[in-house]
Formats: C-alpha cells, sequence, structure tokens
C-alpha cells in the first residue's frame, strides 16, 4: 500500500550549530508559522486560479498576520483548507471524489493519489533536512508528536499546491481512472497502476526537489 517508509542515514551528528539555532528560533515561533501559512494561502489560491477558480484570500491573509498564537492561526488554516478543498474538488469528475478531504484511509481516489503523494513528499523533506544538518522532530506550525516529524510537515504546507495540481494532472489526462483502484478498508492505488504513472512521477519530482531545497535554504537563512 505504500504507507510503510524507512530511512536511513548517518548515525553521526552534524552541524549543532544549526540544530542550537533551530531551537533557540522557537522563541519565534508565531512568527515563523505565520509564514509558513501565508505561503500556503498564496500558493494554494494561485494553484485553483490556474482553473479559473478565484478565492478572496485578503482577509485570510490579514488574518494571519494578526493572529496572536499558533492554534488561532491553526484555525484559520483549517477554515482555509475546507475552503480550498470544496473548490478542488469542484474540478473533478464527482465519480472520483465524495467532495471532502479523507485520509487514514481515504475514501476516494482523488483522496487516495493526495495522501500517497503527501507521504512521499513529507518523507523526501525529512530526508532533505537530515542531509542539511535540521532536527525534522522540531517545529514550528506543527508540534513533535511520537514519531511525526513536525518540520516536515511544516515544509510540506509550501508544496501541497503542487503536489494537487500534479494529481489533478493525472486525472485530468485520464493517466489514472477509478479502476487503478482497490477498495477495501479504504480506497488505495493499486501496484500495477503505480508503474504506470512512475514516469510521470519522476519528472514531477525533477521539479519539486529544486524547489524543496530553495524552501529549505531560505528557512535555515530565516532561523540562523
Amino acid at each position: 500500500r505504500g504507507d510503510e517508509v524507512s530511512i536511513v542515514h548517518s548515525a553521526t551528528s552534524k552541524n549543532a550549530e544549526l540544530k542550537l539555532a533551530q531551537y533557540q528560533a522557537q522563541s519565534r515561533a508565531l512568527e515563523i508559522a505565520q509564514y509558513f501559512v501565508a505561503k500556503k494561502v498564496k500558493s494554494h489560491a494561485k494553484q485553483l486560479r490556474k482553473h479559473e477558480v478565484v478565492l478572496d484570500i485578503f482577509e485570510v491573509l490579514e488574518s494571519v498576520e494578526n493572529t496572536q498564537s499558533i492554534n488561532e492561526l491553526l484555525g484559520i488554516e483549517g477554515s482555509f483548507s475546507r475552503l480550498y478543498f470544496k473548490n478542488y474538488f469542484s474540478l473533478f469528475s464527482k465519480r472520483l471524489h465524495h467532495g471532502k478531504r479523507s485520509k487514514k484511509p481515504p475514501q476516494d481516489p482523488v483522496n487516495a493519489m493526495l495522501s500517497f503523494y503527501y507521504m512521499m513528499t513529507y518523507n523526501l523533506i525529512t530526508i532533505r533536512l537530515l542531509s542539511y544538518g535540521f532536527e525534522p522532530s522540531i517545529g514550528f506550525l506543527h508540534k513533535p508528536f511520537r514519531s511525526h516529524n513536525a518540520f516536515s510537515s511544516d515544509l510540506m504546507e509550501l508544496f501541497r499546491a503542487d503536489i494537487n495540481e500534479f494529481v489533478f494532472k493525472l486525472f485530468d489526462e485520464k493517466l489514472l481512472e477509478s479502476s487503478d483502484f482497490s477498495r477495501k478498508n479504504g480506497v488505495f492505488l493499486k501496484y500495477e497502476a503505480r508503474k504506470k504513472i512512475w514516469s510521470e512521477y519522476k519528472e514531477f519530482l525533477q521539479t519539486l526537489e529544486p524547489k524543496i531545497d530553495s524552501a529549505i535554504a531560505h528557512i535555515r537563512a530565516i532561523i540562523w
């Protein structure tokens, strides 16, 4: 099913100064979290504009800028996400979705692909953060919980719109059909279908990886 991933890296600790700066930047957690949410709102609105769907995000961005706590910011982000997905799912045939975000397990083909590529990108970001010497579990918008890499989830917010557009392309160009999914305890992409879209995913990664590296470099400059 592709929901189990192992990450192997050197046990040698590196870049202690950067990790220390990351911890110290927790004193500016709200400011940094606002950056992630504002970028998310703008990128998601931009993605929908490609399909002639216009969201008025002025008040949302104003609320993000004026928020006084992380919890309040998460509430703003959650409300915007619900509005976004209401419009995003309208781009697809109704036989491919139930009109809202579902996960663990996904309940329709569109949600299955969103979850699949979110997971893949989350793990790619984690690997990149480790290679640069960051501590992936210490985030700003998201908080660490068990094995969750909160900082990876923070950075994920910058790339969800790219993934959403890629998923739309897969269905719009008929590279995936409803028959490519199994339906047992949720909806999941069949193994044979993964091979069918592997070349498209590799091409997508070639455009995404430089953006991830650039975003990590920018965040490094912000916190250090």
